[in-house]
């Protein structure tokens, strides 16, 4: 029984110390703590109010390690300061930079509909529903249909972009015409991994906690043996 408490205490010493599990949502997201955001893998890569303009995609996309392998982006929106994204959605690099052209057309991709052009808009609308791109987004806007009170208005972001440049922003959620509003921020966060693997300190620690428990059964193998 005291071996077990033994070995039970040189384990604990073992357990490394993980990094927080990912967080990987499907579709557009709203009010999520940026604190949910960077504890699940997480990092901030571009961040811009919505009424800045002129910074080329190309060194955004570069910033954000677009062309990794494996790389994956979320582009989010929130009130400038705040620690609470009003809206976000996440997907593999491909998919949130897929090139639509400037139409109405979207690319399906984790349970939101993305679209980007390097000279009309870059953005996001909920699964299953359409875009009225001109050149951002109107539908469920100040500007669409239903007056801005669309069932969808909360789910919906979009960037100006021109001449291969980020432009002001237009909408977050049920905020719009945006683009001079230094009120609201454009926020991408790249994602670097947010699994459960023990950092290379984390496996030294579980090496030396085994190492106590096999120097405690030797010693134990020592004790001299008494005859009758």
């Amino acid at each position: 029984m005291k071996m077990q408490f033994l070995l039970a205490g040189a384990a604990a010493l073992a357990l490394p110390a993980v990094a927080n599990a990912a967080y990987l949502p499907t579709g557009p997201q709203t009010n999520v703590a940026v604190a949910t955001v960077t504890g699940g893998g997480w990092t901030q890569c571009y961040l811009e109010t919505y009424g800045q303009s002129g910074t080329s995609l190309s060194s955004i996309l570069a910033g954000c390690n677009a062309g990794a392998s494996g790389a994956r982006l979320m582009l989010a929106g929130r009130e400038t300061g705040s620690s609470t994204l009003l809206l976000l959605a996440q997907a593999a690099a491909a998919d949130v930079t897929f090139a639509t052209g400037t139409g109405n057309t979207t690319h399906n991709a984790n349970g939101s509909e993305w679209y980007f052009d390097g000279s009309w808009s870059w953005g996001f609308a909920p699964g299953g529903n359409a875009v009225n791109r001109n050149s951002c987004d109107i539908v469920d806007s100040s500007f669409g249909n239903n007056g801005g009170n669309g069932s969808t208005r909360t789910q919906r972001l979009c960037w100006h972009t021109g001449g291969g440049n980020m432009n002001g922003g237009w909408r977050v959620g049920a905020f719009d015409s945006l683009n001079n509003s230094n009120s609201f921020e454009k926020v991408i966060y790249t994602f670097n991994g947010g699994n459960a693997v023990p950092e290379p300190a984390s496996w030294a620690m579980m090496i030396a906690g085994f190492g106590l428990a096999g120097a405690a059964m030797r010693r134990r193998a020592k004790v001299a043996v008494t005859y009758a």
